[in-house]
């Protein structure tokens, strides 16, 4: 709900306070003694025992249905109704099969509530992945699992009930994608690239003596798998000595893939005297917004050594 702002009228001026959103979650159906099933499950907050209705972790991915290298999220996230909750060991898996990149998290973790399956829980993101699949078919993602200390009250002077206070809860995940593989039709020059690119070019010089460096920049931008996108290739003239591309990834990780720039830089030396043609470089991908490929082609340069 939205409370708006209240408002007053001073000296001929009208001021308007701000508004305040108020989030009501539904009544949780636990609260109501148990009548909801009956179950002992839904009872068991309040004795010695902690449920897996108490507590859970979940995956979710922010989709399920992908292409090879198309980045998706996994989420892992906590769910309690305890008050007293500590994580004692977190073992998560290799994501075999994935290029993984973990998101970076506050340190602190945020606690919010949130109503799930009936009944009302304390919740925060443990853990968050961007994932970019290999290659197409089935993969699985192997289970994670959590190690927690629960603290609860004991209305007991048994000291066994009193150890006992504090337990443990081991929580076990399975997730399976099946993915889509990249349609046929992939260009020769295809680079591997999954997203939306641009491409653009400049050189350092068009003018320059024979043993003078040239450097041409490209420089790819966009949103996906820009660290797993190969080199474009740039064909100097045969008698340029040419060098290995240097590589600058400008990225920064966001829910979508990678986001910013692949800077590659390209450096030969011409040997003898003339007019040469560098041909534009070639660079193709596999556009997830049309669902299909593109190719791109930076300018000519004509120089003269």
């Amino acid at each position: 709900y939205t409370i708006p702002g209240a408002s007053i009228v001073a000296d001929g001026n009208q001021m308007v306070s701000n508004s305040v959103k108020v989030k009501v979650l539904p009544q949780d159906q636990a609260s109501n003694g148990g009548q909801n099933d009956g179950s002992s499950s839904a009872r068991s907050s309040s004795g010695t025992s902690v449920s897996n209705q108490d507590l859970f972790i979940t995956a979710t991915a922010s989709k399920t249905n992908v292409y090879e290298q198309e980045a998706f999220v996994l989420t892992y996230k906590i769910y309690t109704r305890e008050h007293d909750l500590q994580l004692n060991n977190a073992k998560l898996p290799d994501f075999k099969g994935f290029h993984s990149q973990e998101i970076e998290m506050n340190a602190n973790a945020r606690w919010t509530q949130e109503h799930y399956k009936g009944r009302n829980y304390n919740t925060t993101i443990y853990r968050q992945f961007v994932l970019f699949p290999q290659q197409p078919g089935k993969l699985f993602i192997e289970p994670a699992q959590f190690q927690m200390t629960v603290g609860k009250a004991v209305q007991s002077d048994d000291p066994f009930d009193a150890f006992f206070n504090g337990g443990s809860n081991v929580v076990t995940l399975f997730i399976c994608w099946i993915r889509n593989a990249l349609p046929a039709g992939k260009p020769a020059n295809f680079s591997g690239g999954v997203g939306e690119f641009n491409i653009s070019s400049s050189i350092n010089s068009k003018e320059l003596k024979t043993n003078d460096a040239i450097t041409i920049k490209l420089v790819i931008s966009g949103t996906g798998n820009l660290k797993l996108i190969s080199n474009p290739e740039i064909k100097f003239p045969d008698d340029f000595e040419v060098y290995d591309p240097k590589v600058d990834n400008q990225v920064r990780l966001t829910q979508e893939g990678l986001t910013g720039n692949k800077v590659i830089e390209y450096l030969a030396i011409p040997r003898h005297a003339g007019n040469y043609k560098i041909p534009g470089a070639s660079f193709s991908y596999f556009d997830i917004r049309s669902k299909s490929y593109k190719t791109l082609k930076t300018e000519d340069y004509v120089i003269n050594v």
